[in-house]
């Protein structure tokens, strides 16, 4: 027990006892997302080697704006935590793992025609060959992280820290087998293991492609620990895709006892621009 307040000590047991009331029916408890880093009207992701240069082309963009639209939130990233392309090499989150192996590649046509563009039999036609982005800022318990023993972190993510491989391979790009037990009986690959849950095997082939950054933010000063995490960046043709994901890891991902979603967004990207003359979501507006 760290209060000693009365009224303290019945608002957690106010808040455990609608938690507990909703998790014995089988429903989520909800996020407690920060409504002032969420969602919003328009979005602007700039990317670049130097994150002055980004910074600088958010703020251009914000001039050129100023008196139709106003800044509500921004965030900065650094580094990739996942692999995007044929040509790169898998990147490392914040907990030390390769992420993104079995990630959407941008250079894979098929991939992107049958998981990331919005076809031309969708509902809203001003979104053919655009896409979704959904975005959710995940801060990392990092301190508690690494005081977790190795075994247990590769039995979390169902990865290899040093390779990357799957716990029932030994390179990083082997397939991972579901099937496969232990002497006990058990799963190898755990079944509340991330990658497990995340895999196309396990979601109907449903699939997305990832595309965040890691951030730090210095230090919270209600633990004393780091503000660091994830940016959650990932593009789809469909975001119930994604809401599909959440929902499953959100209630059975190990992985959940080390982070926690403060903030998250969805956004309609539209096509790109074809010609000269033409603009960002001229056919919305056509």
């Amino acid at each position: 027990m760290t209060t000693t307040d009365r009224s303290e000590l019945q608002d957690v047991l106010k808040e455990w006892t609608s938690a507990a009331a909703a998790m014995s029916t089988g429903e989520l408890v909800a996020e407690e997302l920060d409504p002032d880093r969420s969602d919003g009207d328009l979005c602007i992701q700039a990317c670049s080697q130097d994150p002055q240069v980004a910074f600088h082309v958010i703020r251009n963009l914000a001039r050129i704006g100023r008196g139709a639209v106003q800044m509500r939130w921004s965030q900065l990233g650094f580094g990739r935590t996942s692999a995007t392309t044929t040509g790169q090499s898998t990147p490392r989150n914040l907990m030390g793992f390769k992420d993104g192996t079995r990630n959407v590649r941008g250079d894979k046509i098929a991939q992107m025609n049958d998981h990331i563009w919005v076809g031309g039999a969708a509902d809203q036609a001003w979104m053919t060959g655009g896409t979704y982005l959904v975005l959710r800022r995940i801060r990392m318990h990092i301190e508690g992280w690494d005081r977790d023993v190795l075994s247990d972190q590769q039995e979390i993510f169902g990865r290899t820290k040093h390779e990357g491989a799957p716990l029932t391979g030994s390179k990083e790009l082997d397939v991972p087998d579901y099937a496969a037990k232990k002497p006990d009986g058990t799963p190898v690959v755990a079944a509340d293991s991330h990658i497990r849950l995340v895999s196309p095997e396990n979601n109907d082939g449903r699939s997305i492609l990832r595309r965040g950054y890691s951030y730090t933010d210095g230090i919270d000063p209600a633990s004393g620990e780091f503000d660091a995490g994830l940016f959650f960046i990932a593009f789809m043709r469909d975001p119930q895709v994604f809401i599909d994901l959440q929902n499953k890891l959100g209630s059975q991902d190990a992985l959940n006892e080390y982070i926690k979603h403060v903030a998250s967004g969805l956004f309609a990207c539209p096509g790109g621009v074809e010609k000269v003359g033409d603009h960002w979501g001229s056919a919305l507006f056509a």
